[in-house]
C-alpha cells in the first residue's frame, strides 16, 4: 500500500500554523529560526533573501518594501483574548508572524536609507520627531529597567529604524520638485492590499472575520481595523483631491474610501466612526464640491457591499446599543497617576495593566508619571503647531495643498483618535509609522525649496498644473 505523503510545502505551512500560539516577538523570532533550519526553511529564506537584495537596488522596489511593511503592519495583532480568530491559510501564516518579518525587514530598510543623500531635511529638527522619539525612548527605558529588558532593546531598535528609515530615508524622495513622493505611494499600494485581503476573507471565510458580532477582518481587533482604515482613508483623500475629474485614480479613490468607511461602520467602533467624520470634514474643509462627488461615489460602493453581506445591518448595531466601554478604564488610569505621581506605576505594572491603553494620554500619567504626562502634552502640542504652520504655508503656495492636507488631516485624526486609544503607545505599529510619515510630509510643505511660485511647478503625477 501506498501511503501519500504532503507536500513539504503544506508541511511547512501546518508547522508555522502549529507553532503560531504567541505574538511574542522574542518566541517568534526562536521559531522563524528554527524553520530556516530545515531544507525547505532554507530554500524559502535564501530565494526571500535574494528578492529582498534586488529589490533594494532600485527605487520602486524599495517602495514596495516599504509598501509591504506597512501592509504587514495593518494586519499586525497583538495577544489579547480578543484577537483569536483564525484567518485562511496564507493569511493566517502572515498575520501569525507579520511582526519578526516587518521588524527584520524595516531593520534592513534602515540599513539600506544611512548612506542615502538626504538633501535639504532641516524642517525636520523643529518638528515633534524629536518629542515622539523622545517620549517612545523613555517609555522603552522604563519597560527595561522594570519589566522586560529584551523588549525594551528590541523596541529601541525598531523605533530608531522606523525614525531614520520614514524621515531620513523615504523622505529624501520627496524633495524639491519631486511630484510622486514615494512616501505617499507606499502607503496607497499598502491600503489597496488591505482592502483587498479583507474583502477577500469576507468571501471565503466570512464568520472567521467576525469578533463578537464585530468585523475585525485581518487586523487584531475590531478597534485597530476602524482606527487603520482611518490611517487609509486619508491616503486615499490624498488621491480624490490630488487626481483629475474622472481619472481612474479618482474613481478608485472614491471607492476605497467607500469600502474602508463600510468596514468602520461593521467595526462597530463609535471612536471610528468620530475618527473617520474627522478625517473627511479636515481634509476637505474647503472643498465642498469634492467631497459631495465622494460621498455619492463612496455611497454607492457602500450600498453594493452592503447588500452583498446581508448581515452588515446588524453589525452596525454596537454603534447604537453597545455599553460604554473606556470610563471605567479612564478611572483606573486615574487613580494609578494619583497613587505614583512622579514616576508612574510602570515599576510595579503586570502584563495585563500594560495592554489596558485606551488613552494614550491617561495611560501616559498612569504609567509613566508626570515625565510622561509632559512628554505627551510637548509631542501634541508640537503636532498642532506644526499643523497650522503647514496650513497657513498651503495658503500661500497652492501647490503644496494637497501635501497639506494630509497633515492636518492626519494631526487632527490621531490627536483625537489617542484620547481613547493607546496608539502613540506602540513601537513598531502602523501608527507610529503613520505619525513619522505625517512628520516626513509636513517637512516637505514647510522645506524653503519647496515653497515657490506654484506657476512653476508642473504636476507630472496627475498631468495638471498644480496652480
Amino acid at each position: 500500500m501506498v501511503t501519500l505523503q504532503k507536500p513539504p510545502v503544506m508541511l511547512i505551512t501546518h508547522s508555522i500554523l502549529a507553532q503560531a500560539f504567541t505574538t511574542d516577538i522574542g518566541a517568534q523570532a526562536l521559531q522563524v529560526v528554527e524553520l530556516l533550519l530545515t531544507p525547505w526553511g532554507f530554500i524559502i529564506s535564501a530565494t526571500a533573501a535574494t528578492a529582498v537584495t534586488g529589490a533594494l537596488f532600485s527605487r520602486f522596489g524599495t517602495e514596495l518594501l516599504g509598501a509591504f511593511v506597512i501592509f504587514l503592519l495593518s494586519m499586525m495583532r497583538s495577544e489579547s483574548k480578543y484577537a483569536d480568530n483564525t484567518l485562511i491559510g496564507p493569511l493566517e501564516i502572515l498575520r501569525a508572524y507579520s511582526r519578526p518579518v516587518a521588524f527584520a525587514l524595516m531593520l534592513i530598510l534602515a540599513l539600506r536609507m544611512i548612506p542615502v543623500n538626504r538633501g535639504n531635511r532641516r524642517m525636520l529638527f523643529v518638528f515633534p520627531i524629536g518629542f515622539l522619539l523622545a517620549y517612545e525612548l523613555y517609555y522603552l527605558m522604563m519597560l527595561g529597567l522594570f519589566v522586560d529588558p529584551a523588549r525594551s532593546i528590541f523596541g529601541a531598535l525598531a523605533v530608531v529604524s522606523v525614525a531614520l528609515t520614514v524621515c531620513f530615508g523615504y523622505a529624501k524622495w520627496s524633495q524639491p520638485f519631486d511630484t510622486r513622493p514615494g512616501l505617499i505611494r507606499m502607503f496607497a499600494i499598502a491600503g489597496m492590499c488591505f482592502i483587498l485581503v479583507n474583502v477577500t476573507q469576507l468571501f471565503l471565510g466570512y464568520s472567521n472575520a467576525i469578533l463578537g458580532g464585530r468585523l475585525a477582518g485581518v487586523s487584531g481587533n475590531a478597534q485597530q481595523l476602524a482606527a487603520t482604515c482611518c490611517v487609509f482613508e486619508i491616503i486615499a483623500c490624498y488621491y480624490f483631491s490630488a487626481s483629475r475629474a474622472g481619472t481612474i485614480t479618482r474613481w478608485l479613490a472614491a471607492a476605497a474610501m467607500g469600502t474602508l468607511g463600510l468596514f468602520v461602520l461593521w467595526s462597530g467602533s463609535r471612536t471610528g466612526v468620530i475618527c473617520s467624520a474627522v478625517v473627511l470634514i479636515t481634509f476637505f474643509r474647503a472643498k465642498v464640491g469634492r467631497l459631495a462627488i465622494l460621498t455619492i461615489v463612496g455611497a454607492l460602493v457602500f450600498l453594493s457591499l452592503t447588500a452583498v453581506f446581508e448581515e452588515s445591518t446588524s453589525l452596525t448595531d454596537r454603534l447604537f446599543y453597545g455599553s460604554d466601554t473606556r470610563s471605567r478604564v479612564w478611572a483606573i488610569a486615574i487613580e494609578e497617576f494619583f497613587r505614583a505621581p512622579i514616576f508612574g506605576s510602570i515599576p510595579s505594572a503586570q502584563e495585563d495593566t500594560l495592554n489596558l491603553a485606551e488613552s494614550t494620554y491617561l495611560r501616559s500619567l498612569a504609567l509613566l508619571g508626570a515625565m510622561g504626562g509632559m512628554l505627551v502634552f510637548l509631542l501634541v502640542a508640537s503636532m498642532a503647531w506644526t499643523a497650522v504652520r503647514v496650513w497657513r504655508a498651503s495658503l500661500r503656495y497652492p501647490a503644496l495643498t494637497s501635501h497639506a492636507d494630509i497633515v492636518i488631516s492626519a494631526t487632527a485624526f490621531m490627536i483625537v483618535v489617542n484620547a481613547a486609544e493607546g496608539l502613540m503607545m506602540g513601537v513598531l505599529t502602523l501608527f507610529v509609522v503613520f505619525l513619522y510619515f505625517t512628520f516626513a510630509i509636513a517637512a516637505y510643505v514647510l522645506d524653503p525649496a519647496n515653497q515657490v511660485d506654484p506657476d512653476q511647478i508642473e504636476d507630472q503625477e496627475f498631468g495638471t498644473e498644480s496652480a
